[in-house]
């Protein structure tokens, strides 16, 4: 689970743990180790449906009837809104992110690695390897997990907590190469409901289809919560990219580039590229489907296309390009692709599980309207007051 900490020194943390592990009692002893490798799996726990009546929200069924430990394309498939977690024992582990080069959040992290170390010391405390070696005097017991096992993080950690923004909780994305803990994008207060949110896997082939290679070693499925942005990059030369869709031929693209976007990420590149007024569609995140957004194309007739999430993405460089394509995915630089090389793009069997506040449902309308602006005029006040000169 991702706990995503706005700092605020008014807001209690002890609440704010004891409302993730309501029900248990503490383990009784403290566990301490330098690496992840000898600290216990996560626990299990009960994903359960939500339905919301006359704003009164109720637990129904839960959706399988064993514990599990993972949340992975089953209960994706099964979602039609918000579920409520519940673990079976006390988490054991927490994975705490910062944005690096950051004050507030490096005081924040001060703050809440002591709190937690000292309210709840049975609880192991895991972070990257960069933030042990910047807090390794002050905090000597927190865990690291093996940087050659990209799996270590999903064996062991129960939930995260972000000190930052939205590029923290990409970042957090990017270290899971299969099921993400349940994610939380604000301070919890009460029960725990969750919202499942799409990611998408890219696999890079060379125009033999073999896995592309970059530095000597082959790059492997990537997880994108946002976007995958196949582009012109530092080139002047538009990119010349053909599209398939199921392996039926689409279209070939003659753009700065294209984006493949989950509905998380309609509201970001994907939602300011394109040709005014037809720039790609602000989409729900509960919706099982994913855009296919064109930047900047030559041809006036190209918009945003929404496919279906069991449709899988071919994107292949053009014998006509004239320069090699650039790949980021969420904003990380990934490599070039050469003519004919290609990228598949398809929905990820492990969306990323978002917290909600059970009391306000899914916060996506307030967002919508309160951070987007939605729908609304955008007047300068002070030409109303003062008029035109």
């Amino acid at each position: 689970m991702i706990v995503r900490f706005f700092y605020a020194s008014k807001i209690s943390k002890r609440n704010v743990f004891q409302s993730i592990t309501r029900k248990h009692d503490a383990l009784p002893h403290l566990r301490k180790y330098s690496s992840t490798t000898k600290l216990p799996n996560k626990v299990q726990f009960v994903l359960s449906k939500m339905e919301r009546e006359k704003n009164v929200t109720r637990e129904i069924q839960p959706i399988l009837g064993t514990p599990t430990t993972e949340i992975n394309q089953i209960f994706w498939s099964k979602d039609e809104g918000n579920l409520k977690l519940e673990w079976v024992d006390p988490p054991r582990s927490v994975l705490i992110v910062k944005k690096p080069s950051s004050e507030p959040t490096s005081k924040a992290f001060t703050e809440l690695v002591k709190w937690f170390h000292d309210a709840h010391p049975d609880l192991n405390i895991i972070v990257e390897s960069d933030v042990a070696e910047e807090f390794r005097n002050e905090f000597p017991f927190v865990h690291v997990a093996p940087p050659e096992n990209k799996y270590e993080y999903t064996r062991v950690v129960d939930f995260v907590i972000t000190l930052g923004g939205d590029g923290t909780i990409l970042h957090v994305s990017s270290l899971f190469e299969e099921a993400v803990p349940p994610a939380i994008s604000d301070l919890i207060k009460g029960g725990i409901s969750l919202l499942l949110r799409m990611r998408l896997t890219c696999a890079l082939w060379t125009a033999e289809k073999k896995r592309v290679v970059k530095d000597g070693q082959e790059i492997g499925d990537l997880q994108a919560m946002n976007e995958v942005n196949l582009h012109r990059g530092r080139y002047p030369h538009l990119a010349a990219i053909s599209c398939y869709v199921n392996e039926q031929f689409l279209t070939e693209a003659v753009a700065d580039g294209l984006i493949v976007a989950t509905p998380t990420g309609s509201t970001a590149y994907s939602l300011s590229a394109g040709m005014y007024p037809f720039r790609g569609p602000i989409i729900h995140p509960s919706v099982q489907g994913f855009l296919l957004t064109p930047i900047c194309p030559r041809s006036l007739s190209f918009r945003p296309v929404l496919i279906p999430q069991t449709a899988k993405i071919q994107l292949k460089i053009s014998k006509v390009c004239r320069s090699p394509t650039e790949i980021t995915v969420d904003g990380r630089e990934i490599c070039m692709l050469n003519k004919g090389d290609f990228l598949e793009v398809q929905a990820s069997s492990y969306p990323m599980p978002c917290v909600n506040r059970v009391e306000e449902g899914v916060d996506w309308v307030k967002d919508i309207n309160n951070l987007l602006k939605w729908n609304q005029n955008f007047v300068n006040k002070q030409l109303l007051i003062h008029g035109l000169s």
